[in-house]
C-alpha cells in the first residue's frame, strides 16, 4: 500500500496495513539541510518562495519517507496578508507592529484573495504534488524508499482562530471585539483552507496550539464553536480535517464537538483516554524523549505506543507536539523507521 492510501485510510478509520507516520514540525531546524538553506534566506523569504517552500517541504521525507509531506508555513500567513505588518526577529519571534485593539482596527483588515495573496504557497502545494507524484528512480529505490513509500499524503493547515487571535489581538481589548475577531478570522480561514483544498492537499490540520490554554467552558465558548464552523464549511470538499491540541487532555469532548475527523492530541494526553470517542487518533510520543532519549530508548518507547494501539484502524503515528529544534537526525530516523517495521 502507498503512502498516501494508508494515510487517507488511517483518517476515514478504515485502515488495516501498519500506521502511517508523520512529524508536526517535521521540515525544520532539526534537519541540516534546512539549516543550510537558512543561512542564505531570511525566514520570511523562506515563506513566501514558492521553490523554497517546496524545498523545505520535500526535505524530511527525502530523508525519513514519512508517509505524508505537511507544507512550509506559517499559521500567522493569514493575518498578514489580511493587511497586518509581521515581522520574524531572531530570538525572538514573530512580530507585529500593531495589534487589534478595536472594532476599527479590524475594520482596516481586507479580505484574502488566496491565488492574487498566496500564489508561493498554492504554486508550491502543486511544486509538491507534481514532485511526490514522479515514478520511483533506482537511486531513490537505493537509499532505503521502497514502493510503498511512494507518493506521500500532502497536508495543508492552518491555525484555529483562538490560537492566531492570540497572537493578534492587545490584551486591551472586551470580549465583543474578541468575539468580532474569531468570526473574522472564522471567515477568512474558510476560504483560505478552501483554496489549499483546491491546490490539492488531501487532508488539513487545525492547529489550536493556544486552545489548552483555556478552561473546558471558556474553550465551548472561544475556540470549539468556530473550528466547528470552518469544519462544518469544508465537508463538501471530503478533505479530512484534523484538529491538534496540545494540551487537550480537559478538552477532548469539546474537541469531538467540532465535527473534526481527527483527534490529534498532546503527549500528556493518555491514548487510552482518546480511544473511548472512537475517533481517529494521531499522536502522541512526548518530543522531548525524541530529543533527549537514546536511539534504542526512542524504539522501545516507540513500540509500546504502537502497541497500545494495534489493531486499531483509525491511528496515525505522530509525536504530541513538534520535532524540537536540536533533535538528532538519528533520533528522529528511528522513531520513522520503527512505526515502518513494528
Amino acid at each position: 500500500m502507498q503512502s498516501r492510501d494508508r494515510f487517507l485510510k488511517a483518517a476515514r478509520c478504515q485502515n488495516n496495513d501498519r500506521p502511517p507516520v508523520w512529524l508536526m514540525r517535521q521540515a525544520g531546524r532539526s534537519l541540516p539541510e534546512y539549516r543550510a538553506l537558512r543561512e542564505q534566506h531570511d525566514f520570511l523569504e523562506m515563506l513566501t518562495t514558492e521553490k523554497l517552500i517546496t524545498e523545505i517541504s520535500l526535505q524530511p521525507w527525502r530523508r525519513f519517507h514519512m508517509d505524508a509531506v505537511i507544507v512550509f508555513a506559517d499559521i500567522l500567513l493569514l493575518p498578514w496578508k489580511m493587511g497586518m505588518d509581521l515581522q520574524f526577529i531572531d530570538g525572538v519571534g514573530p512580530k507585529f507592529s500593531h495589534l487589534i485593539e478595536s472594532e476599527e482596527d479590524l475594520n482596516k483588515l481586507k479580505n484574502i484573495e488566496p491565488e492574487k495573496d498566496l500564489p508561493f504557497l498554492l504554486n508550491a502545494l502543486r511544486m509538491i504534488r507534481q514532485e511526490t507524484e514522479k515514478p520511483l528512480t533506482p537511486t531513490l529505490s537505493h537509499k532505503g524508499r521502497g514502493r510503498e513509500d511512494g507518493n506521500p499524503a500532502l497536508l495543508g493547515f492552518a491555525g484555529s482562530p483562538w490560537t492566531v487571535a492570540s497572537y493578534i489581538m492587545s490584551d486591551a481589548r472586551d470580549d465583543s471585539v474578541v468575539k468580532q475577531v474569531l468570526e473574522r478570522l472564522t471567515e477568512e480561514t474558510i476560504v483560505y483552507l478552501n483554496a489549499q483544498v483546491e491546490a490539492g492537499v488531501d487532508a488539513l490540520q487545525i492547529f489550536d496550539s493556544w486552545g489548552g490554554n483555556l478552561s473546558p467552558q471558556d474553550y465551548a465558548l472561544w475556540s470549539a464553536p468556530y473550528i466547528k464552523e470552518i469544519i462544518s464549511a469544508l465537508k463538501p470538499t471530503g478533505v479530512p480535517v484534523i484538529l491538534y491540541v496540545k494540551e487537550s487532555g480537559p478538552l477532548l469532548e469539546q474537541m469531538v464537538s467540532t465535527g473534526c475527523d481527527v483527534l490529534s492530541v498532546g503527549w500528556e494526553t493518555p491514548l487510552a483516554e482518546v480511544k473511548k470517542f472512537k475517533k481517529v487518533i494521531q499522536g502522541n510520543l512526548d518530543p522531548d524523549i525524541l530529543l533527549k532519549a537514546t536511539p534504542e530508548e526512542i524504539r522501545s518507547a516507540t513500540k509500546k505506543m504502537l502497541e497500545e494501539m494495534q489493531d486499531y484502524p483509525g491511528y496515525i503515528a505522530n509525536l504530541g507536539h513538534g520535532v524540537l529544534p536540536k533533535t538528532p537526525v538519528e533520533n528522529i530516523a528511528a522513531f520513522v523507521e520503527t512505526v515502518k517495521t513494528k
